[in-house]
């Protein structure tokens, strides 16, 4: 049976607000900290917390603490949480990328009980209002755990992973910046490039007809261009070394299918067929990720 823990998610956005709406009937008690008093009042009237305010005190007693806040919020955040909380408290986070807050946690003269973390879950849109329970459900849940976390603590954030309804998966935290390169930063890039594109196309006649006739396949290659501006800045800055590299293999890889259709169709064809073959085994019916890296 899972213990009952005190759990403090800071930031009430999407991630924050699909936190404890998932774990709102558990056995925890849940601590939200925002920036914002109306989000507080709102996620007191509908009962998704127990306690919340504004300032960051109020979570000195909690177990867990989730910091949710945007990227380049993180780290300072950590700085302060470690200062309130009990030497004891799981301190976490939910930022996209890790090495540098790791960086900072495991140079720190200090200890702190921190587990770096990162949902490989989202939408486009933000805020409380945005989030929902479900959003983790077959989700990943990348740990990066530092150089002074207990084992204990390890596990119990897995519990309360799965109980959120994700997986845990152990990475090192430059290599999980550079998958994320791969598979979330530079795509989201090339998104808003495709979106740029069409919508700055110097015919304008097929422009407008383009964005006339734009269904199902466009808006889900440019789903991505609507992310949070302040998130999206700060993934693509932040890791710009990792996502220029992999943006430069894109257009190699762009490149090699680009001569092939216009020297030989035949080759192009069977490349398209493996391509879709591989794509859709790497995820079920449903959508979910079931690509298993030991099989």
């Amino acid at each position: 049976m899972q213990k009952q823990l005190s759990i403090a998610v800071i930031g009430l956005g999407l991630i924050g607000g699909s936190i404890v709406k998932k774990l709102q009937n558990s056995c925890h008690s849940l601590i939200g900290v925002s920036r914002s008093r109306q989000t507080i009042d709102k996620a007191l009237d509908q009962g998704l917390i127990s306690r919340g305010s504004t300032d960051i005190s109020i979570v000195k007693d909690a177990d867990v603490v989730f910091i949710c806040t945007p990227i380049n919020k993180t780290v300072p955040m950590v700085f302060d949480i470690s200062k309130t909380v009990k030497p004891e408290t799981i301190i976490t986070d939910a930022a996209s990328l890790k090495g540098l807050i790791m960086d900072f946690v495991n140079t720190s003269h200090t200890p702190v009980n921190f587990i770096g973390g990162h949902p490989m879950a989202g939408t486009e849109n933000k805020g409380l209002d945005s989030s929902f329970p479900e959003l983790f459900e077959g989700a990943k849940w990348v740990l990066t755990p530092s150089k002074w976390v207990q084992k204990e603590s390890i596990n119990t954030l897995k519990q309360i992973i799965e109980e959120l309804g994700a997986e845990w998966v152990i990475a090192n935290p430059d290599e999980h910046d550079k998958a994320v390169a791969l598979i979330s930063h530079m795509p989201l890039l090339l998104s808003q490039s495709l979106f740029s594109l069409v919508e700055n196309y110097p015919d304008q006649s097929i422009r407008e007809l383009a964005k006339q006739l734009a269904s199902s396949g466009f808006r889900d290659m440019t789903r991505l261009a609507a992310t949070n501006p302040e998130l999206a800045k700060d993934m693509l800055i932040e890791n710009k070394t990792n996502v220029i590299k992999a943006l430069r293999e894109l257009v190699n890889k762009a490149s090699h299918l680009e001569k092939q259709l216009s020297e030989n169709e035949e080759e192009f064809s069977k490349d398209c067929a493996k391509i879709a073959e591989m794509r859709e085994i790497m995820y079920s019916p449903e959508g979910k990720n079931v690509y298993d890296r030991d099989n």
